[in-house]
């Protein structure tokens, strides 16, 4: 598996990183550990996770993503390979929604307990918070990152906006800022303002393509194959996808599939490596099935043309800059 410059860090990241949302909930021990076995043979070393993780599953309503990676982690002994990325923001339990100073440090102190480790790679703030200051907010990840227990930090479903003030906050204080983003973000664009069934799930726009472009931030999309609606005949394309635009997207996704022998999903996750700007698909899977399917993309190649049909129909971002 190659890999991607992650922001301005210096560091690089797997190509293709591992989404561990239900491992230990919905995904039962032996599976997740099957999951993280291939996908580390495969050459993978980069797992996203979150501090939430899934206490939304009945049965499960605190963390189990967390220790069981940590777990996993011990016993492969690979954690000094893997770049491992967790999350704070949204509420769980007694855990309120908010980027509080005292509620960041306090849940990435849990964290690091429960994934057994002592530096978090790379940090996301999970939502935006607008009734914390964002300096209090920049200013307390700052002293994560000081204090040695975490490296970096990026921003999920934050607007794009905010994410640059944010990081103007941090550059006019010489503090640690975001490297990059990681939006609900796919090959079909949804309807503007449509309304998803998780809330706070902010989709990709043109402003935050445009700003990670010009300030070097990373673009790590999370539900990039839409519940695997490019290839499975069991997960439509979700309602607020029916355009008719999509459905000349996936004229062609169904058309290069076959060409290249893949399913629809391992196209649109090619689509995503082959991206001008650094872009990291987060995948999530269920099954070793599924898994092969994602990784099928990273030996995807497309052809001029082919690359001309998969963004001639519709894409984000501004272009021509130098007229504006």
């Amino acid at each position: 598996m190659e890999t991607t410059t992650l922001g301005t860090t210096g560091e690089s990241v797997s190509e293709l990183c591992l989404g561990a949302m239900y491992f230990g909930s919905r995904i039962d021990r032996d599976t997740s550990y099957e999951l993280l076995d291939r996908y580390y043979d495969a050459g993978g070393r980069f797992i996203d996770t979150a501090n939430i993780y899934a206490t939304w599953v009945d049965g499960h309503e605190t963390p189990e993503s967390e220790p069981l990676l940590g777990e996993w982690l011990e016993e492969r002994g690979v954690r000094e390979e893997m770049t491992i990325a967790t999350k704070v923001g949204f509420g769980y339990g007694d855990v309120p929604r908010s980027l509080d100073p005292e509620v960041i440090s306090r849940e990435v102190d849990r964290s690091l307990d429960r994934l057994g480790i002592d530096t978090v790679d790379l940090l996301y703030v999970h939502v935006d918070d607008p009734e914390t200051p964002q300096v209090d907010t920049m200013r307390a990840l700052d002293e994560v990152v000081t204090a040695g227990n975490v490296d970096y930090l990026g921003a999920s479903n934050v607007p794009a906006w905010r994410v640059a003030r944010a990081n103007r906050i941090s550059e006019e204080r010489d503090w640690s800022r975001f490297e990059c983003v990681q939006p609900r973000f796919s090959y079909l664009i949804p309807e503007r303002n449509p309304e998803f069934d998780a809330a706070a799930q902010l989709p990709m726009t043109d402003e935050l393509v445009d700003y990670c472009t010009e300030a070097d931030l990373t673009v790590l999309p999370f539900s990039p194959t839409l519940g695997g609606c490019y290839g499975r005949d069991d997960r439509p394309i979700p309602e607020s996808y029916v355009r008719t635009e999509n459905g000349l997207k996936m004229e062609v996704v169904e058309e290069l599939a076959e060409r290249h022998d893949v399913d629809g999903n391992a196209i649109v996750l090619a689509w995503m490596l082959d991206r001008e700007y650094p872009t990291v698909p987060i995948v999530g899977c269920s099954t070793p099935e599924q898994l092969e399917a994602n990784l099928a993309a990273s030996a995807v190649t497309f052809t001029d043309a082919e690359r001309e049909r998969l963004d001639g129909i519709e894409n984000y971002g501004y272009s021509n800059w130098e007229l504006r």
